[in-house]
């Protein structure tokens, strides 16, 4: 048989798009992320993106959003709520003003080691707290590693409770934080986390608290001198995808999503309590004072944070009582 060069041409043409078309995802998500794509959470972003590309042979492609470059994390939440926003990743502090009971897991030394929060997380307390976020439109995929918060500051390290009086500190965005921030004379200023930078270089705020991974990737030694080992939270960070969004993927692709973020989050504890570890000579490199804060102290702060547990229970939310009475008890 005889081809003429026209239908050659016409052929490969044709083959051309429509390998073309069968390379083209079917399903394209996106995920926003507050933090830079060094830093864990924007490493565990990128594994589940792997995962889930993998999985389906490219034919869902999440697409992952860094540094709050598609937007702060407040307005994201609404997006997910509303189904215009696929996925985003926060620590659980900021999803309080929709599910309140998530305020337990940022109480004050609250939580004795990393370990114990995820045993929690991913057993009872998980299964207490995520019904109650699918019923606000959030669906949890996945719980993350943030690591314990230290208080950074542009004044003086805090060595003892007097050092920490005064300083007007940026704070998690919730009542029980506030709070306790407020017993102990410092001057809590609740702010999305997108504002924060500016804030401390523009001496809106003497300082802030976050884990290693945040100060060092977030450059805040720029804006900081002093960091200082206080450990007074462990605040777990969540993977939540739209229950709108989620819904009306088939059933195959669900199970392809939960099975990568279990995977990635797995993952991403692992690199972010490695990271916790190593950064704090970097950050030390880069020009902040990192001081341990005596034992003798943290006890006082501890005392100061305990006091404050039954006064919160009221905000908490109906299941806040049972959280903190499961929390209390696992860190024994």
């Amino acid at each position: 048989m005889r081809y003429s060069k026209l239908t050659v041409v016409v052929v490969l043409v044709l083959a051309t798009f429509l390998a073309s078309a069968t390379a083209q995802p079917k399903y394209v998500l996106r995920l926003s992320s507050p933090v830079s794509k060094d830093h864990a959470f924007g490493r565990g972003a990128e594994k589940f993106k792997q995962l889930v590309a993998d999985s389906t042979k490219g034919q869902v492609d999440v697409q992952v959003h860094h540094a709050n470059a598609l937007s702060p994390i407040r307005e994201g939440l609404e997006m997910v709520r509303l189904g215009s926003l696929d996925f985003q990743v926060c620590g659980v502090a900021h999803v309080s003003r929709f599910v309140p009971e998530m305020n337990t897991l940022i109480l004050p030394y609250f939580w004795k080691d990393t370990d114990t929060m995820f045993t929690a997380l991913d057993g009872r307390m998980g299964q207490i707290l995520e019904p109650l976020l699918l019923d606000k439109g959030f669906k949890v995929a996945g719980w993350w590693d943030n690591g314990f918060r230290h208080v950074s500051n542009s004044k003086r390290p805090v060595r003892s409770l007097e050092d920490l009086r005064g300083l007007k500190l940026r704070t998690l965005p919730t009542k029980v934080h506030v709070t306790f921030f407020r017993a102990l004379g410092v001057s809590p200023t609740p702010m999305d986390w997108a504002e924060v930078y500016p804030a401390l270089q523009q001496g809106v705020v003497d300082g802030q608290e976050n884990p290693p991974g945040v100060v060092y990737f977030e450059k805040l030694a720029e804006v900081q001198k002093y960091y200082s080992l206080t450990g007074h939270v462990n605040e777990p960070v969540t993977l939540l995808v739209s229950r709108a969004v989620f819904t009306k993927l088939p059933g195959d692709v669900q199970a392809v999503i939960m099975t990568a973020a279990k995977q990635a989050s797995l993952w991403q504890r692992a690199e972010s309590q490695k990271d916790n570890d190593e950064l704090l000579k970097k950050i030390a490199a880069a020009g902040m004072q990192v001081n341990p804060v005596p034992d003798t102290t943290l006890a006082e702060l501890r005392k100061v944070a305990q006091k404050i547990y039954s006064e919160a229970i009221p905000d908490l939310g109906p299941k806040g009582k049972e959280l903190v009475e499961l929390g209390i008890a696992l860190n024994k």
